[in-house]
C-alpha cells in the first residue's frame, strides 16, 4: 500500500514542477531552484513513478490500474505537446 502511495505522488508531482519550470517559475525541487532543475525533476519524479510500478506490478498491468494510466496520460501530453502548447500561446499573444 505504502508503494501505491509513492508512485501516485511521484506521477502527480511531475506535472506541476514541469508546468512551472516550462514557465519560468521557480520553486525548490530536488534538483535545485532553477526551471531547468524543476523540469529536471519533473522527468525524474515520472521515472521513479514508472519503476516503483514495474517493481511492484510490471508495466504489461499498467492498463488494469486507470487512475495511474490516467495521470501519465496527461503528464505525457504535456511533455509531448508542449511545443504546441507553446505555438498556441505565443501566436495568441498571451506570452
Amino acid at each position: 500500500m505504502f508503494i501505491d502511495f509513492l508512485i501516485g505522488l511521484f506521477a502527480a508531482n511531475a506535472l506541476p514542477h514541469y508546468l512551472i519550470g516550462r514557465f519560468d517559475g521557480r520553486i525548490l525541487g530536488l534538483f535545485g531552484y532553477s526551471a531547468r532543475a524543476n523540469i529536471a525533476y519533473s522527468f525524474f519524479c515520472t521515472a521513479i513513478a514508472l519503476g516503483l510500478f514495474q517493481y511492484k506490478y510490471g508495466l504489461e498491468s499498467i492498463a488494469d490500474h486507470g487512475m495511474l494510466l490516467g495521470v501519465l496520460l496527461v503528464v505525457f501530453s504535456f511533455y509531448g505537446g508542449w511545443p504546441i502548447i507553446t505555438r498556441y500561446l505565443t501566436s495568441s499573444g498571451k506570452t
